[in-house]
């Protein structure tokens, strides 16, 4: 049985904590917690998929007193004038290589929305014929029904590309990361804008553009979750959250041209919840408590050839942030992203009103457990045990997010 000094300190080292599991063993205690924890584990419900929460940039204390591994950390900010072709066109290159020199294929997590259908665009592009063998496509029936003329015109006809059903990748292990290179949408979001839906309230009044010094209000009001809906969340969460966030942002030194309240809401994606899209499909894969881990060599490989956790995706995104959003966000939003998709398959349709969606993508199943975090090895700590609950309590009581642990 593991002792709660153990789980305490994997907890401090993990790569990946899976919050909403760390709220749902801590309800009938969830009074016994401190503000700061209450608040902590509502992130969340406001943060869609934040499973992990750490800022990349400034500080934050969460309540393991956790760092970002120097794997996510963000490239130092400056403007490039390099274009969104180029940068995919070479990545999608680089990986090629870094495939073939490790005799590894190409698996490709295609959900049909425009984040992953730029990387699979990418590589049909650039790949020569031959080339298309290293590639399998991982996709279900949503993924088609999402872009159905892109799968029947350039996928159902070739001969040499690989299909894999969503349904059968329910896991991942070091095996399959030492032999395949995976690729998948996020930190899409991160790169091309924040999500319209984020900001909707103030696009709708025409004021995502203004500065969100002056709609600080406003964005605690929208922050603040429903307490009618969810009795167990305590009021005072917008505040506290939107000040952590405009905190690391004045803290980055970029507050005066990163200004808008839409420029607010890409901070949040770029800073908070960066390092934990980039591990989305690993921590929703591997679930096996007899599960040894990955290999730092495999690890590292997967974290280098994430297709948009690059610098130069970073430094575009930083360079266009004033171009990402509109006026109109419905014909800005990923704007540059479907641009390159048109260029490759001509389809005005998808081009003119495809948006984002809250489709999940092809990636993984949603699996229920009882896996509380994954260490930096990305082998499950589990939750079940009493000792676990019993860490994982005495750290959330005494929880104060301005003070280390």
């Amino acid at each position: 049985m593991i002792e709660k000094q153990t789980i305490y300190k994997r907890l401090k080292t993990c790569e990946v904590l899976n919050i909403p599991q760390i709220k749902k063993l801590m309800l009938n205690d969830w009074n016994t917690l401190s503000k700061d924890a209450r608040y902590y584990l509502t992130i969340p419900q406001m943060l869609v998929s934040g499973r992990d929460v750490r800022a990349r940039v400034g500080t934050f204390n969460d309540p393991w007193g956790t760092s970002v591994s120097s794997k996510w950390t963000p490239t130092p900010f400056q403007f490039i004038n390099t274009s969104l072709s180029d940068i995919v066109n070479q990545r999608a290159i680089e990986i090629l290589n870094n495939a073939k020199n490790t005799n590894r294929s190409i698996v490709i997590l295609w959900s049909g929305g425009i984040d992953s259908t730029v990387i699979l665009t990418a590589f049909l592009k650039n790949l020569s014929l031959a080339d298309h063998e290293l590639l399998t496509v991982c996709l279900n029936t949503q993924s088609i029904a999402d872009n159905p003329s892109f799968y029947f015109n350039f996928l159902s006809t070739n001969k040499k590309i690989k299909f894999l059903p969503a349904t059968n990748f329910s896991f991942i292990t070091d095996d399959f990361l030492s032999k395949n290179v995976l690729l998948h949408g996020d930190p899409g979001d991160g790169v091309y804008g924040p999500s319209t839906g984020m900001y909707r309230t103030f696009s709708n009044e025409s004021k995502h553009l203004e500065l969100w010094k002056n709609n600080l209000k406003g964005i605690y009001k929208i922050l603040e979750p429903n307490i009618e809906i969810d009795q167990i969340v305590e009021p005072g969460f917008g505040p506290w959250f939107a000040n952590i966030i405009t905190r690391t942002l004045e803290e980055s030194g970029q507050a005066d041209y990163i200004s808008t309240v839409a420029d607010w809401y890409w901070w949040t994606y770029f800073n908070f919840k960066w390092s934990s899209m980039c591990c989305y499909p690993l921590f929703n894969g591997i679930l096996s408590p007899d599960h040894r881990g990955l290999s730092d060599e495999n690890f590292d490989f997967y974290s280098k050839n994430i297709f948009y956790h690059s610098s130069q995706f970073q430094n575009w995104s930083y360079s266009n942030l004033k171009e990402l959003v509109g006026i109109d966000i419905f014909k800005t939003h990923k704007l540059k992203a479907r641009e390159y998709i048109y260029e490759f398959d001509k389809n005005f349709q998808y081009f003119s009103r495809k948006r984002k969606t809250s489709t999940a993508s092809p990636s993984l199943r949603h699996h229920k457990s009882s896996i509380i975090a994954h260490d930096q090895n990305f082998k499950p700590i589990f939750g079940g045990s009493p000792h676990a609950k019993q860490a994982v309590s005495m750290i959330l009581k005494r929880y104060k997010e301005s003070e280390e642990i």
